[in-house]
């Protein structure tokens, strides 16, 4: 299964919503999102995620 990880550094807007949502619908394709806007982010598993992943997004 096609791993993609998205590293959201702002609010996310539409354009990246909406790419989210049909990267999401894609067959054998597993989003993950970490926002890290978020108070007190996890950097740890922010790593984890990123060796893991198969294509990385940031916006």
């Amino acid at each position: 299964m096609r791993q993609i990880l998205h590293v959201l550094t702002k609010p996310s807007d539409g354009v990246t919503t909406d790419l989210i949502r049909r990267q999401s619908q894609q067959p054998e394709t597993n989003v993950t999102v970490v926002d890290l806007t978020q108070p007190e982010p996890d950097y740890d598993r922010l790593v984890e995620r990123v060796f893991a992943a198969d294509s990385i997004m940031v916006s």
